[in-house]
């Protein structure tokens, strides 16, 4: 079996569905669309998603899809059309019980739990093209800690998933607190 690639993406805020904002023709859209066409052309097996906008304990991880559950919507302050927004897809709790063997194999606490996709994993992947795609989606918690060694573990530890026909998808951004971020700006301004 061919090892699964691990990709990072970017993905913003809901706005990123906008075709205004970012047409289909544009850098973004169709970065992300050949990111989403690559990895179906793959036929993984599945996906495991890590957004920066779960995080578990501060030594302890969660994973989702023992079932499936509604996306979350956690951002505010946008139009209403986006938190009417859609992203079907599957789970595998077989999938989510690997995720978890690994991680205690390691000695790391790790809950198996209901929870939705949050929309760091939900939105680039809508972008991609992956609605409705063949191949459950998942999603693991980070830590609750600023530990870049734990971090490097986590990601250590999925690479065994990688193969076993696993694809392997980081989600974040750089600056990632959009409010302290603008908040800074005007204070350090005055």
């Amino acid at each position: 079996m061919t090892t699964m690639p691990v990709y990072f993406v970017s993905h913003g805020g809901p706005n990123l569905l906008d075709d205004t904002e970012y047409p289909p023709n544009g850098a973004i859209a169709s970065g992300l669309r050949a990111i989403g066409d690559e990895i179906k052309a793959l036929s993984p097996r599945g996906m495991v998603v890590v957004s920066g906008h779960w995080e578990a304990g501060a030594s302890s991880l969660q994973v989702s899809g023992i079932r499936a559950e509604p996306l979350i919507y956690d951002f505010y302050g946008f139009p209403a059309s986006y938190y009417k927004q859609q992203f079907p897809h599957t789970v595998d709790p077989q999938l989510s019980q690997r995720v978890a063997e690994l991680f205690k194999a390691q000695n790391v606490p790790i809950d198996t739990v209901a929870r939705g996709l949050d929309h760091g994993a939900w939105v680039v992947l809508k972008k991609a093209g992956l609605a409705n795609a063949p191949l459950p989606i998942i999603q693991l918690s980070l830590y609750k800690n600023e530990s870049m060694d734990m971090h490097v573990q986590l990601g250590e530890t999925l690479a065994e998933l990688r193969k076993e026909g696993i694809v392997v998808v980081g989600s974040g951004m750089a600056v990632h607190n959009l409010r302290d971020l603008f908040g800074s700006r005007s204070t350090s301004l005055r």
